[in-house]
């Protein structure tokens, strides 16, 4: 008899104390808001069947409206695209398909009477496949190299360089240095700077990698200092004049081939 008392006496101590722990377990959770969304698990920020992320401009700050679209490995352009949303988040229902997938993104900007397709820089350029719960972040940048090692391909725009057929030799175009100096705002909106640019080496006839906006362009011989004459290579729509200056956009999507790019022709005849 004193056992089974004893025995229903403990038990009855460990339910009170167990009851004590539940109820100090839930004052110290915080009432769930039946309107407010639905709580996540911070230790997978993925969700089952889903591409989800968030795209920023170059200064950090959410961007909306940019495309971020999911390609596969060997089927490629046959995967869905979204655009973001106002806080810069997306959500892109995943297929059930086997292999791997790749996130890409891009942003289709309006910028001095010109759309401009922006590739975006994926934080994790990775493959994935379709039940990993992905979680894929993107970034607008103005310039820097484009993740792809087999290919010379750059956030920022190129300049390309055109010497007078008629100039008093200019060969050496690595010995060219040219000026750019903003007018007005870059393509993201924020304040540039004044760039001076030299080709790397002989021969080579572009610049690459050069914050997207519009400049006033200058050029000098450095060897002699003698300023050059300069004007828009790809202006045909007047005569052919170089002048001390030219200011100059890159082209935007209206070019298929030579979009986010532009055209300095420089010359010595005076």
């Amino acid at each position: 008899m004193k056992n089974l008392q004893a025995f229903r006496s403990l038990t009855g101590t460990a339910l009170l104390l167990l009851g004590s722990l539940f109820a100090l377990t839930a004052c110290d959770k915080k009432p769930v808001d039946p309107n407010g969304p639905m709580p996540t698990d911070p230790g997978t920020p993925g969700q089952a069947g889903y591409l989800v992320g968030k795209v920023i401009d170059p200064q950090g700050k959410p961007l909306p409206k940019a495309t971020v679209f999911v390609d596969h490995t060997v089927l490629t352009g046959d995967g869905p695209e979204v655009k973001t949303a106002a806080d810069g988040t997306y959500k892109v229902q995943m297929t059930d398909f086997a292999g791997e997938w790749i996130a890409k993104g891009y942003l289709l900007k309006q910028y001095n009477d010109r759309v401009y397709k922006i590739n975006l820089d994926p934080e994790d350029d990775s493959p994935f496949t379709s039940n990993e719960k992905a979680v894929r972040n993107f970034q607008w940048k103005l310039t820097g190299h484009i993740p792809d090692l087999s290919l010379d391909l750059y956030y920022g725009g190129t300049m390309e360089m055109s010497r007078d057929l008629n100039a008093d030799d200019l060969r050496d175009n690595e010995n060219i240095e040219f000026t750019l100096t903003p007018v007005g705002p870059l393509i993201d909106g924020s304040t540039g700077k004044v760039l001076k640019v030299q080709a790397k080496k002989r021969y080579n006839d572009a610049i690459k990698d050069v914050p997207m906006g519009r400049y006033k362009v200058t050029a000098v011989y450095k060897p002699t200092g003698e300023q050059l004459l300069v004007r828009n290579a790809w202006d045909f729509d007047s005569d052919i004049v170089y002048q001390p200056s030219v200011t100059m956009d890159f082209l935007g999507t209206e070019s298929a081939v030579r979009y986010n790019s532009m055209c300095v022709g420089y010359t010595n005849r005076h």
